[in-house]
């Protein structure tokens, strides 16, 4: 069986009963989501949670899918995804792995940028505070997501930023002292290419580098410039980045302290990226002055013609 002769009825099946499977979301190579509705918990007892149904059938996804539950259970952050249910079932003879994440409501910042075009830099801005919140709270726990782009960020209805598909993140180990962060796993270049996204990794992601924080700080400059200009802003070319880029020079009607946050998200030195703890707040100062800027605008005392 494969997920192209897949229907509704044989997920509920293998699942006891206690899903009701509703609509197909995406579909790939390893696996199918379905928008569903658990019914009741593994215990029994009842819930109505509409979810997002992940079916993994190829084995050798293994590592990754449970790289992206074991972050889901250490972390609970308002701007990642909230992981529901995970376990094993059998889909007829084939054994799959699932797992339940809270339905969003609402559409991908890629699928916002194709309805809608470009986005102001009051649009962009508490969207990049709440992905920066995510990052941050991913580094607290010495965490790499290594995949930000607009497919990957999901907006809330009720005006949120959600960072999803964790899958690929790295985890780090700390051994004390005055020793530095040390990778459990590489990003070698080969593996960059097949599991980030060309055109928004950081320079040294793309060089299979050691990894922080600071690559998905200049994962995240790349995609409000995209956001911004309302396209990519090297056209997808990844050697493109290769030693960074600036946002001053370029045609962005956004303010000077946007420019200069921006610009120091892009450099090709990660150490140079500043502090991921420091970067939400860093928007929110420049979303309030814009607001104070609107506001004092529009209560200063308009002059009567005569």
């Amino acid at each position: 069986m494969t997920f192209q002769t897949f229907v509704p009825a044989e997920v509920e099946s293998a699942l006891g009963g206690r899903y009701t499977v509703e609509t197909k979301i995406a579909s790939g190579g390893q696996g199918a989501v379905f928008k569903a509705t658990r019914t009741s918990r593994l215990d029994g007892t009842a819930t109505n949670d509409l979810v997002a149904l992940k079916l993994h059938f190829d084995p050798r996804q293994a590592v990754r899918v449970q790289r992206e539950v074991t972050a889901l259970e250490t972390l609970s952050h308002p701007n990642l995804e909230r992981l529901i249910e995970h376990g094993h079932c059998y889909v007829g003879d084939r054994k799959t792995r699932y797992i339940a994440y809270e339905f969003i409501e609402g559409q991908t910042l890629k699928q916002r940028l194709k309805i809608g075009g470009r986005l102001l830099e009051s649009e962009i801005l508490p969207i990049a505070r709440d992905i920066a919140e995510a990052i941050a709270a991913l580094w607290s726990q010495r965490i790499v997501h290594g995949d930000i782009k607009p497919a990957n960020i999901m907006l809330r209805n009720s005006g949120e930023a959600v960072l999803i598909d964790l899958g690929i993140l790295r985890f780090f180990e700390d051994f004390g002292g005055n020793k530095p962060l040390r990778p459990v796993g590489y990003f070698s270049p080969e593996l960059a290419r097949s599991w980030g996204t060309l055109g928004y990794l950081s320079p040294e992601q793309a060089r299979g580098e050691r990894l922080s924080c600071a690559s998905d700080i200049f994962s995240l400059g790349i995609v409000m410039m995209e956001s911004l200009q309302g396209w990519h802003p090297t056209k997808g070319d990844q050697n493109a980045l290769a030693n960074g880029i600036r946002a001053t020079g370029r045609t962005l009607d956004v303010s000077a302290g946007l420019l200069g946050v921006l610009d120091k998200m892009l450099l090709a030195t990660p150490r140079q990226r500043g502090r991921v703890t420091k970067l939400s707040s860093y928007f929110q100062v420049l979303l309030q002055r814009m607001e104070e800027e609107f506001a004092s605008h529009t209560n200063a005392p308009q002059r009567s013609q005569e």
